[in-house]
């Protein structure tokens, strides 16, 4: 499933969220001595190494088409350190008590920077799926909008809205996280997000060229290796995987690297900003292609919309940087083969800084 702006009103709302996060830029955590950092607790070593990232399947059992997976090309990383597990509520837990960091979701908006605006309007949320009543077609414009809505105090703390709780989802993936939120707790325990070329490598689990992390067959032994979505996407979830939503983490098998859930539950947030034609570029640029670090220019859900339609992106650039679209992998409980089977290595997306879903989560890497 895709990461979706809020409305218009919300997408003006934005503009000063930049100001508080650096109002409350959390510190660091001590610099990992030689020990600790040889052998980082809950982390496993992803060797260096050069494969194959892209893809360029063609799927018959889906209309959606994934251009921007290709070309297929040969990129090289370093070794580096990755959490075996997203991470847990629980663990965003203690970030939050040690340092009283909140998240966007959980902030809202200043009136102060925007006087106009009813009280109301200001208050924070995130973007949360709701089951729609009935089969709807998938592929038409905004048909996402008929299954996911800005819900106010919708945050980690309250994944579905302000009724919600986490109290018995303290090993699921944090949700409703942007990519300031994720790289905020990066820092605080001295670690960062994993560029996508790392996170491809390691989700592949040294199995190139294969549709998923265990293979080419998407059920092999007529069991699911990934918490997605079964049944009709999106008004019947048959959760034949044991799920209706989130999993706790290290509910499926892991990969021959021994890291859970890099297919599914929740997408994750790498460092890299997004451009459906990234790879396009990418492959024209020099030798050796060692550690991208992603494009350098931004572009935002509009100008993506553009180029999508004309090849051709506006002559503009994003209003803020909370527009900034950056890439997220792995896809989610919410992704099902016929409208999103983006729950492979290959598959590309992104998220807003300007709309928290509760489907996006992220874990750490740190460098060897």
């Amino acid at each position: 499933m895709p990461a979706l702006p809020l409305s218009c009103f919300i997408l003006y709302l934005s503009a000063a969220l930049l100001q508080a996060q650096d109002a409350q830029r959390p510190t660091p955590a001590p610099a990992q001595t030689a020990a600790t950092k040889a052998v980082p607790d809950g982390m496993v070593l992803i060797p260096g190494g050069t494969y194959r990232r892209g893809s360029e399947h063609k799927f018959k059992q889906t209309r959606a088409e994934y251009p921007e997976e290709s070309p297929i090309h040969e990129v090289t990383v370093d070794g580096f350190w990755m959490d075996i597990t997203e991470v847990t509520n629980r663990q965003f837990q203690r970030f939050t008590d040690a340092t009283g960091y909140k998240t966007q979701a959980e902030r809202g908006w200043d009136s102060k920077d925007f006087p106009d605006a009813p009280p109301e309007q200001l208050r924070g949320g995130a973007l949360i799926f709701k089951p729609t009543p009935r089969k709807v077609e998938l592929f038409r414009p905004g048909a996402e909008w008929q299954w996911w809505q800005f819900v106010r105090g919708a945050n980690w703390r309250h994944p579905e809205g302000p009724d919600s709780t986490i109290v018995n989802r303290m090993d699921h993936p944090v949700v409703c996280i942007t990519n300031e939120d994720a790289a905020a707790y990066a820092q605080w325990s001295g670690k960062r997000l994993p560029t996508e070329a790392e996170w491809e490598r390691a989700a592949r689990g040294g199995l190139d060229d294969k549709l998923f992390s265990w293979g080419d067959e998407p059920k092999p032994g007529d069991k699911w290796h990934a918490n997605v979505y079964q049944g009709q996407f999106p008004n019947r979830n048959t959760a034949e995987d044991g799920f209706p939503g989130t999993a706790p983490v290290r509910s499926f098998p892991p990969n021959d690297y021994g890291l859970y859930d890099m297919a599914g539950n929740v997408w994750e947030h790498c460092s890299d900003l997004y451009r459906p034609d990234y790879y396009k570029t990418f492959v024209k640029l020099p030798e050796p292609k060692a550690n991208p670090k992603g494009p350098d220019k931004p572009v935002s859900q509009p100008m993506v919309q553009q180029y999508l339609q004309t090849r051709n992106y506006p002559a503009e650039e994003p209003f803020h940087r909370l527009a900034w679209l950056w890439v997220t992998k792995g896809g989610s409980h919410l992704c099902h083969h016929t409208y999103c089977l983006r729950y492979r290595p290959a598959a590309r997306h992104y998220s807003e800084s300007l709309s928290p879903t509760n489907h996006t989560g992220f874990r750490c890497v740190r460098s060897r």
